[in-house]
This record gives C-alpha cells, structure tokens and sequence, in this order.
C-alpha cells in the first residue's frame, strides 16, 4: 500500500506507516459513485480513511427522509467511534460521491497499542483525539448556527464562519442552494 500524508498519520514517517499498515491489517477497497461504502448498523468496529474521492454521511430516517449530515474528502475519517450514539434508529451510511479509495482500519489497534508499544502508535493515537477534537469543534459550530433565532440570523451566522474560515470577503458555498 502506497503512504498518505493525511492529518491521522502527521508526525509518522512513511516507513513508520508502512509498518502500522502491516501491523494493524489495514484493507485498501474501490469504490464508485453511489455504492454503499459503510454501514453504521453493522457495528464493524473500524475507522475508515478516504485516500481519495469525496463520500458523504448521510440519514435516512422511518419516513425515508435523507439528510447528509457531512462532506467526507480525501484524508477524512469516519467511524463509530467518531460519531454519537444511534438511539432514533435511523439508517446511517457513508455513500460514495466520487470514486473513492478508502483504508480500513481495525479500531482495537488505534486504541490499544501492540505489545511493541511503538512511539508512532502512541502519535496516531494522539491523532485521532485531535481529529476527534476538530470535530466536535465543527459540530458545536453547527450548534451555533442553528441555535440562531431566525432565518436570516442563520445565514448571517453561517457566513461570518465561512469568511472566517477562508480568511476572505469571497468564497465559494459548499453546498447548493437546494
């Protein structure tokens, strides 16, 4: 497997990566738009990386209304350890938007290091609660948003966060207006 240079091995050399994939069990797999990449339901217990493509999350709930609750690109991770509790019962998928290679990750080996004890594990793992931590970042940026009154404060809200985050007047939105 070729090395990546994603945020979950920042501080690892490619050799160092190279071994954790051989160590870990890590299974490389293709996919085209629209197939099913991940299953919440089924409880796998891995972390999945996109080494290239985009995906998104998504919810379908008991009346079948889709909501996509996130973007996924290349070097991000997905999850159950990453995401809360499905208590509602809803189908939660990852799907493929745009041909995408993803890594899968057995979870133990990111939360129990080996018997080898390697101080890059300890990095990865470091890692990951940092991701962990960007993304509960981002999700009480989302909280914000719509804890707005109105509508129009909302948007305001929202482009204030966008302008920040691009460190500009213009931008381009990610989502259309659909």
């Amino acid at each position: 497997m070729q090395t990546v240079h994603a945020p979950l091995f920042s501080g690892i050399t490619d050799e160092q990566q190279q071994r954790m994939l051989v160590c870990f069990g890590v299974r490389e797999e293709s996919f085209l738009p629209e197939d099913l990449i991940y299953d919440f339901n089924d409880r796998r217990n891995i972390i999945g990386l996109i080494i290239s493509g985009t995906a998104r999350v998504e919810r379908v709930d008991e009346r079948g209304v889709r909501t996509i609750l996130e973007h996924l690109e290349r070097e991000s991770v997905f999850g159950e350890m990453l995401m809360f509790d499905n208590i509602a019962g809803d189908s939660l998928t990852v799907v493929c938007e745009k041909d995408c290679r993803v890594w899968f990750i057995p979870a133990d080996h990111l939360v129990h290091p080996c018997e080898n004890a390697c101080a890059h594990h300890s990095q990865l793992i470091n890692n990951l609660f940092h991701m962990t931590a960007c993304k509960a970042q981002m999700l009480a940026m989302h909280l914000h948003i719509l804890s707005q009154r109105t509508l129009r404060h909302k948007l305001m809200t929202y482009f204030e966060y966008e302008a920040l985050q691009n460190r500009s007047r213009s931008y381009t939105l990610s989502l259309t207006l659909s």
